[in-house]
């Protein structure tokens, strides 16, 4: 037996769940006799969570389970085991919000955990003196300033953005650097943490006027804006009061700041108590000219995490560290910790408004100065314009006004992920998927910065990534970048498909940019990663190998084993080895290296026929998802086979009438009206529904039905490839309600569930936020429906409109080489005419392609010499006449009409009646992966 001065464990422990976003800022101090306790406050909801040590090692991660979720119940001792895992979560649904003690008793034959309501929740007695000040404020006024043109103001596009909602919904923001707010509505406990990798800085907010609390409880409602949320009150009066709270982006400053503003009708008292995580006892606070600055304890303080926070007001304030005695609601609303500071910040005089600054820093005068700099020159005013900028540099707004804000509000999502932690890069998704993916982040890539002008951004995550690149020429890994970046000592190479999305990426930024001088410094990348493909994964037909679980669909029971095989060659790896050959075609062309042009078109031109001969089944008239060792065809259905048509930027991988085959196969075997699944239910191993299932592990169904919000990005992009538009736009009207009233609002979840749940509604599943789900929405608004394709460094510009028949009219601003833009403005008249009005935002001598599509579905391109704009031009799809700036014109037939073969495309439905494998018996697909001879893939 453990005595008092003994620990059973070397490690620390921690309460990692939901909760708390799954971080490490609920330790679990050791209480003697091998017990360590934990004090929560939960909200009275189900709770996920498991007891692990600081990094989530095998030996120190606990659950009840190997595979399943297991429920603790009150006062009622659970067996734990080691079982690292996911899906196999500890679950508390706690009665009624307020403190719970979990206790883990650990001894030489067992370990057990046991909660109980309760905890302390009283003032400590702190070993200093608790902080009174006040403070004079002279603050400036900024201004928000719109762009004009057809580009809304900013009151009015902000007001058309807002998502109102009368009770609790979840959102989330990100600063940029390395931390994000998660938070919920209408809510103190658990509403909300300001998130870092070492745990948090900032939670819960309240706000009072006259010394009434505004009770975010009882709201009448919120409304969530790109730039924050504002919560509304009227306390029992006429009066309007509103609380709105705002994390900012600090990517051009590397500065972690927040504020909360609070407004009323008429002059009041305004107060606002921020929570901050910070112990009183060891803290200290100082003051300085014009606010107050924490400095946590010189012991706890950790290398590149904030350790100072500097508060500050734009009016005259008093701050004092207030006590449950005195406000009472930190108690009684808020469930504030005792031992904890209690800061309190009340106008000196009464005011309609009073906004607070909080800055993070790692020292004292980064945060002083910082927390100085908001208030001199008006944060909130800076943030406003930071967002509304962000929003607007490309621009696309049309006559349907709910996809116009989600598109909106999937760009604003989009920039949450962007960070600075690892270098510049994208985070897969939150809050699990807190690490910058090559594969997610370069999927990413053209829906959340090159649609949106942010070039510079797409070219430093591209150089950051390439940085990693492994140059070991004996290593299995030679010429890849990271599959993950979880710290810049652990990098990750185990994936196949990151870096030829990389390249892929590489030619899309040149084509938007038009940057030569960076093709040649990007060249030797690409050739670096095409030889490290000839030494260690070619075969003799010119395709690219790899293992079982290395494409996207890597999950893997117990981290060894593939749930999806997908070796040696899938047709998406295909598809994106063909687009690296052909972009180091263009780069040797670029840098004058002949014999390396000659060389990678060889390849290229050998990868296509094969592909074609291998893969297409004449016989069944079916793309194949892979090739087994010896050539023969797996020809399950899967969304990946959508890839082939839409990764290369050519479509020149399979002849355009086979191409419109597979789009036919793929959506009406696999498409619903909420998204594209990633295997038919036709399949034994198909599995309806994704996570908390008794009969399967959640990774068993993860890529075996469940859908990927971002696989509806290119089945979008196949539909518009051969004009099915409004058959797209039917699944993108779906998309937009899911970001904007499903789950984290403005944001979009991981997955689905394929099938509806018993009440008729979509189950979101995986992360609450996945970058490449919105990026990938965005994308297709700017690339597929508007068809903006610039070709810079082929000197001209594409423009390929696919429109949905609910458009009559949208204005755009399409961004391209340095500081252009294309201007649109289209309107569908009532004689069926198209419209456009066409010009570049500053003089170039570009040549604009534009591509018509005729009723039949058939493409025609016009070419308009850059001398023509500004033009209007006038199109009739019915007998395919155009004019220009009213002159007649020739077109082009491009692309015939593939109506004959495609037909009317119709959506597949759930079916109920089959009776599903995988819900007939226990593990059913791992039964069958464990007695498969596959080849471990541990990493």
């Amino acid at each position: 037996m453990n005595t008092i001065d003994q620990a059973p464990f070397h490690e620390p422990l921690y309460v990692k769940g939901t909760f708390n976003g799954w971080g490490d800022d609920t330790p679990m101090m050791y209480m003697g006799n091998g017990c360590y306790q934990a004090i929560v406050c939960f909200s009275a909801d189900l709770h996920h969570f498991k007891i692990s040590d600081q990094q989530g090692s095998e030996a120190f991660s606990f659950a009840a389970d190997k595979y399943k979720a297991v429920a603790c119940e009150l006062k009622q001792l659970l067996p734990l085991i080691p079982a690292k895992g996911i899906g196999n979560d500890l679950t508390f649904m706690a009665p009624e919000t307020g403190l719970y003690t979990l206790s883990v008793y650990a001894s030489d034959e067992s370990v057990e955990i046991v909660i109980e309501a309760g905890g302390e929740n009283l003032d400590s007695e702190p070993n200093r003196e608790l902080f009174n000040a006040s403070f004079s404020v002279v603050a400036d006024q900024g201004q928000v300033v719109g762009k004009g043109r057809t580009v809304l103001e900013p009151e009015p596009l902000f007001e058309a953005l807002a998502i109102s909602v009368e009770q609790s919904a979840p959102f989330v923001f990100g600063d940029n650097i390395d931390g994000y707010f998660d938070g919920v509505t209408h809510g103190y406990v658990a509403s909300g943490k300001y998130r870092h990798k070492q745990g948090w800085y900032l939670g819960a907010m309240a706000s009072f006027v006259d010394g009434v609390l505004n009770d975010k409880t009882s709201a009448p409602e919120a409304r969530i804006y790109p730039y924050g949320v504002t919560h509304a009150f009227s306390n029992g009066s006429d009066d309007n009061i509103e609380e709105t709270f705002m994390l900012f982006s600090g990517q051009q400053s590397r500065q972690r700041s927040a504020a909360v503003r609070v407004r009323a009708d008429k002059p009041a008292t305004l107060a606002i108590a921020p929570q901050l995580n910070l112990a009183i006892d060891s803290s200290s606070v100082t003051a300085f000219e014009g606010g107050v600055v924490y400095s946590l304890a010189n012991e706890l303080r950790q290398p590149g995490t904030p350790s100072f926070i500097a508060l500050c007001a734009n009016r005259a304030f008093g701050f004092k560290e207030t006590t449950f005695d005195e406000t009472p609601d930190l108690k009684d609303k808020l469930h504030l910790s005792g031992h904890h500071v209690k800061p309190l910040l009340t106008s000196t005089e009464p005011q309609t408004e009073m906004t607070i600054y909080m800055a993070f820093a790692e020292s004292e005068a980064e945060a002083i100065s910082q927390a100085k700099a908001l208030v001199d020159n008006d944060g909130v005013s800076i943030h406003l314009q930071q967002v509304y900028d962000m929003l607007t540099h490309s621009y696309v707004w049309t006559s349907d006004r709910e996809y116009n804000r989600a598109l909106m509000w999937a760009k604003a999502s989009g920039k949450v992920f962007v960070s600075t932690e690892f270098g510049k890069g994208i985070w897969a998704g939150l809050p699990w998927f807190k690490d910058c993916w090559g594969r997610d982040s370069f999927i990413a890539v053209p829906g959340i910065t090159l649609v949106n002008g942010d070039f510079e951004d797409a070219k430093t995550i591209i150089d950051n990534f390439a940085s990693m690149q492994l140059s070991d020429e004996s290593s299995v890994n030679f010429g890849r970048i990271p599959n993950r970046v979880t710290s810049l000592t652990n990098i990750i190479y185990n994936t196949t498909d990151g870096t030829p999305w990389m390249v892929r990426e590489i030619w899309d930024y040149l084509r938007y940019s038009g940057d030569k001088d960076y093709a040649a410094a990007i060249y030797p990348v690409v050739q670096t990663y095409i030889a490290g493909i000839e030494k260690h994964y070619l075969d003799e037909h010119g395709l690219m190998t790899h293992r079982d679980p290395d494409t996207w669909m890597d999950a893997k029971l117990e981290g060894k084993l593939p749930w999806s095989a997908r070796g040696t060659r899938a047709n998406d790896i295909q598809a994106l080895w063909y687009t690296s050959l052909l972009v180091a075609v263009e780069l040797a062309k670029l840098t004058d290296d002949v014999q390396g042009s000659e060389h990678y078109q060889k390849m290229a031109e050998q990868v296509r026929v094969s592909f074609q001969n291998l893969f297409w089944d004449h016989e069944q008239q079916k793309l194949a998802d892979r090739l087994y060792t010896d050539d023969q065809r797996d020809l399950q259905v899967r969304s990946n086979q959508l890839m082939t048509v839409t990764v290369p930027f050519d479509n020149g991988l399979l002849e355009k009438a086979i191409g419109a085959k597979v789009v036919k196969n793929a959506v009406s075997e696999l498409l619903l009206p909420w998204g594209i699944m990633s295997l038919s239910q036709h399949d034994p191993i198909f599995h309806p529904y994704h996570a908390n299932r008794n009969e399967y592990h959640k990774d068993a169904a993860y890529h075996n039905g469940t859908i990927w919000g971002w696989n509806a990005g290119f089945t979008v992009s196949s539909l518009i490839g051969y004009g099915y538009a409004d058959f797209a736009y039917q699944l993108t009207k779906n998309l937009s309600e899911q970001i904007l009233y499903l789950g984290h609002r403005g944001a979009m979840s991981e997955n689905l569930d394929a099938f509806l749940n018993e009440q008729g509604g979509l189950t979101p599943t995986g992360t609450y936020a996945q970058a490449w789900s919105v990026s990938e929405f965005t994308r297709n608004g700017y690339q597929d429906y508007i068809g903006f394709k610039p070709e810079m460094l082929s000197g001209k510009i594409v423009l390929a409109p696919c429109l949905p028949s609910a458009w009559q009219q949208f204005d755009a601003e399409l961004r391209f080489g340095e500081s252009n833009a294309l201007l649109v403005s289209y309107q569908h008249n009532e004689q069926g005419l198209q419209c456009f009005e066409l010009q570049y935002k500053s003089h170039n001598s570009v040549q604009l392609e534009l591509h018509l599509m005729a009723k039949d579905k058939a493409k025609y391109q016009l070419l308009i010499n850059a001398d023509e704009l500004p033009a209007e031009v006038k199109f009739d799809p019915a007998n395919t006449s155009v004019t220009v700036n009213g002159q007649c014109r020739d077109l082009v037939l491009v692309q015939p009409s593939f109506v004959p073969v495609m037909g009317d495309l119709s959506f597949a439905e759930p079916n109920h009646s089959l009776a599903f494998p995988v819900l007939q018996g226990q593990h059913v697909l791992q039964q069958q992966v464990e007695r498969a001879d596959l080849a471990l893939a541990a990493d």
